[in-house]
């Protein structure tokens, strides 16, 4: 078998700022409003309409071109009695669009016909058969749904007969024009300026009794339908689809439709709530079963009976036909499998067509399940074709970097008909082109593609501690759902982490393992399915670990708790990773090098390096700490050492880097990095000191940005200890960070002194026994964001006075939310600085700031 190559990590870093903002305003945990950010939500308007949205906040159906037209056609059909008909599809989209129609023309007493194509003997989307014979059965008006968009001479056909067609379709129109029907309902058409782009077939059908029919209620009943099509079909589930799923997730939880009960109940969740999962995992395969190997018109039948009894029989008719498209789908892949790997040139074509006429018949119904499985496989564009005598039948699926609807228009001289959209498609040919289409579809794949698109990526949120990881903030995930397609669910990164005890083997063929994992919290239970043939890895000595996983909560015998499901993990022996004290080893030339001299003697480094007179920042923690060095620790050299820190101007900043060029300063000391634009255009600075620990690692990172900036080589030397400066460190924390108990005793003396009067903030400040007035500015920014408090300056001099009392938490000021995350990772990056070696240290640093190892190789 083909091994897939490593796939890349790539998460990202959202905003903290824009984070903290939504999770005070919010109300939600950091880490969920953090999710939101990745999500693209970015203020708080579009926050509370993400989580919280309503009916109203649907687009009008009338901003769709060609609706108005629809509508008056529709209700004229009505009035004149006209027999209308609804053509479907027999994916799960295309079913509950259909069954939504159904429903609501019943709704209006105006019951309609429906079709819905054999997949075997028609294929996908119109076909002129089926066209003919719903204009002999009485139709005057055809309403497709989910497909039609591509079908040009079937529409023209039925206008030929005299029927006009209604076209509803969410898939990718023709590059040159649409089919000419009397309206076509798809904001991808050309011209179209509705707001949303994205919306299902499901939700293109909604629209559309959105425009008929003004009755809220009866439109609300129907997202149960919107939410099961949208969320199956991979929709992206943003804008306007977000509302419905979200809308229609609370509508579908009340189990109202009888077909949608009775298929909860032989998926197996009588009484479970239904989330993202449930639906793309659960009910949606059972509804496609029945299209893949029966006939998808028992869905529609299973999603508009009103009667108990047929919606059991349904249901469990669809829950069969799952299970024996499980077996043929396995027979299948295994068959396509060993078809590809036999191809001498696998490893160098992008686009990959697998056909075969063993599969039988039922094979056209999981190709595209078939061809999702191979995707994740060989991790390339595939179209697998059932071959059935004269003509083959496919499905394909995509990666990110190329459109397949598009490659299938630009060989549309090669197809019968076909259809799709950016990430998947279906096509019939004649077997005869088979081999021209591959070769087309190769050629389309490597225009389009180059190598490092062929390189799977896992896409994952960002990277968190596990001590975040609560069970409240869990709960709240929740409010994210339905998670399916441009909605993931959250997945994570921790990185350095310690197995606790060994790996168990789980499950009755022992093919999952269980493992306990640590950053220093207390240990998360991490459970990898399928992943058993790695036990042995994880369980040798002194191993540390990255993981990616998501987390969800384990409810088991009442007991509620945090278990991780790993993805993918790197393991690391820690020790063959020796720490040298250089690394790079200076007979390696870079850009930049970390010297370990955690723990040595502080006066004695330092008077080294300064008497080596090369151009020298020293970093110490605060301002206070400036002064204690140049007076207690190296005072004979504090008069050729200048002084930095957060008040120095960007011309004072240049102005103390070119006395270091010249030589008039052999150092500055400094409690704040340099600017980048400063250190850019002096570049001398060849030696970077780390007196005492960072507290962000934003902060490390800035001040180590010599590296980028100077042709040299720059030295980074870890000058800090471990007892005493981490003690400092955290003392700093206290008095910077306030805590809860800080602001009760600020919040006490307020209430002694501040609650009728304004009173001097000096004053205030003299009174606590509170060691930092930097904590006690922090604490009234607290207050006043939660409108406890109110200031006021008379000549210069600040007043406080406190507000009547209000019940507030502390969760809905911005800064304090600030506080507490900046505490927690200062005492994240804490354990970085103390334990990580050398060569973890700069392999840091390089990712920051993208220094390649072809630089550090050059001579």
């Amino acid at each position: 078998m083909r091994l897939q190559p490593s796939k890349i990590w790539q998460y990202q870093n959202p905003d903290i700022d824009t984070s903290l903002t939504l999770a005070a305003e919010l109300s939600i945990t950091p880490l969920v409003a953090r999710l939101l950010v990745n999500r693209g939500i970015n203020t708080v308007e579009e926050g509370k309409t993400y989580l919280y949205p309503t009916y109203d906040d649907l687009h009008s159906p009338f901003e769709m071109a060609d609706m108005e037209k629809a509508v008056e056609r529709i209700r004229k059909a009505i009035k004149n009695g006209e027999q209308i008909c609804i053509y479907g599809d027999y994916d799960a989209d295309g079913t509950t669009a259909t069954a939504l129609l159904v429903n609501a023309f019943r709704h209006i007493d105006f019951p309609v016909e429906y079709y819905i194509p054999d997949r075997y003997d028609e294929g996908y989307g119109l076909n002129e058969d089926a066209v003919k014979e719903i204009h002999k059965n009485g139709c005057s008006l055809m309403i497709t749904v989910d497909c039609g968009i591509t079908s040009i001479n079937e529409v023209k056909l039925a206008n030929e007969l005299g029927m006009d067609v209604i076209l509803t379709d969410h898939h990718q129109p023709p590059a040159d024009a649409p089919p000419p029907a009397y309206a076509i309902i798809s904001p991808k058409v050309p011209g179209n300026e509705y707001p949303y782009t994205d919306l299902a077939g499901v939700g293109l059908a909604f629209k559309v009794v959105q425009g008929l029919i003004e009755d809220e209620e009866f439109l609300t009943s129907l997202l149960d339908l919107v939410v099961l099509g949208t969320v199956v079909d991979i929709a992206p589930l943003t804008g306007e689809n977000r509302t419905l799923s979200r809308l229609g997730l609370a509508e579908i939880n009340k189990r109202r439709r009888i077909g949608i009960q009775k298929l909860c109940d032989v998926a197996g969740f009588t009484d479970t709530p239904l989330v993202g999962r449930s639906l793309s995992f659960g009910l949606g395969p059972r509804l496609n079963a029945a299209g893949r190997l029966d006939t998808a018109k028992k869905v529609v039948e299973l999603l508009t009976t009103e009667s108990s009894e047929i919606a059991e029989q349904r249901a469990s008719e669809l829950d069969t036909c799952n299970q024996d498209r499980k077996n043929i789908e396995n027979d299948i892949q295994e068959s396509a499998a060993a078809l590809l790997n036999k191809d001498e040139n696998l490893e160098q074509t992008k686009g990959l067509v697998v056909a075969s006429d063993a599969w039988g018949k039922q094979a056209q119904g999981v190709v595209g399940i078939v061809a999702s499985r191979l995707l994740e496989q060989y991790y390339r564009p595939i179209f697998v074709l059932a071959i059935d005598g004269n003509e083959a039948t496919g499905s394909g699926r995509c990666i990110d970097g190329m459109n397949l609807a598009d490659s299938l228009n630009s060989c549309s001289n090669l197809l019968i008909k076909h259809g799709g959209h950016k990430a998947a498609a279906g096509l019939t040919l004649k077997t005869a082109n088979i081999p021209k289409f591959k070769k087309a579809f190769n050629e389309f794949a490597c225009e389009n593609l180059n190598d490092e698109d062929l390189i799977p990526k896992l896409a994952l949120d960002f990277e968190t501690n596990l001590s975040s990881l609560t069970l409240e903030t869990l709960e709240q995930f929740e409010i994210l759902e339905p998670f399916g397609g441009k909605n993931p669910t959250p997945r994570f990164v921790s990185k350095g982490l310690t197995i606790k005890g060994y790996p168990s083997l789980m499950g009755k063929e022992k093919q999952h393992f269980l493992m306990f994992v640590s950053d220093g919290s207390n240990p998360k239970k991490a459970i990898g399915w399928r992943k058993a043939q790695h036990v042995t890895t994880l369980s040798r000595p002194n191993i540390s670990l990255d993981i990616a996983f998501s987390p969800e909560i384990n409810d088991f015998n009442n007991t509620r708790s945090v278990q991780l499901i790993l993805e993918e993990f790197h393991v690391e022996t820690k020790d063959r990773v020796p720490n040298l004290v250089i690394y790079p080893p200076t007979d390696i030339p870079s850009s930049g090098r970390v010297v370990d001299r955690r723990n040595q003697n502080k006066k004695e480094c330092l008077l080294a390096l300064l008497n080596e007179e090369t151009p020298c920042i020293i970093y110490v923690q605060s301002t206070e700490k400036i002064e204690q060095l140049l007076t207690s620790v190296i005072p004979e050299k504090a008069s050729i050492i200048g002084r930095h820190d957060e008040t120095t101007t960007s011309t004072e900043e240049t102005e103390l880097l070119e006395k270091l060029k010249s030589g008039e300063l052999i150092g500055v000391v400094s409690s704040d990095a340099f600017s980048a634009s400063a250190l850019e255009a002096v570049p001398i600075v060849e030696e970077v000191v780390f007196c005492h620990l960072t507290a962000q690692p934003e902060d490390f990172l800035m001040r180590c940005r010599p590296v980028a900036n100077f042709q040299k080589t720059t030295s980074l030397h870890l000058l800090y200890n471990k007892e005493s400066d981490v003690r400092l460190l955290q003392e700093w924390a206290e008095r910077t960070y306030p805590d809860r108990k800080l602001l009760t005793v600020l919040y006490r003396k307020l209430q002694e002194t501040a609650t009728t009067n304004f009173i001097d903030i000096q004053k205030l400040i003299e009174t606590l026994d509170i060691n930092s007035r930097r904590a006690i500015e922090v604490g009234l920014t607290i207050f006043e964001e939660l409108a406890l408090l109110e200031r006021n300056t008379e000549s210069g001099q600040q007043y406080v006075k406190l507000l009547p009392t209000r019940k507030s938490n502390l969760e809905r000021s911005k800064t304090f939310l600030k506080c507490q995350w900046l505490k927690q990772t200062s005492q994240d990056f804490l354990k970085f600085q103390l334990h990580e070696n050398t060569q973890q240290i700069w392999e840091r640093i390089k990712d920051e700031f993208g220094i390649s190892d072809s630089k550090d190789s050059e001579t």
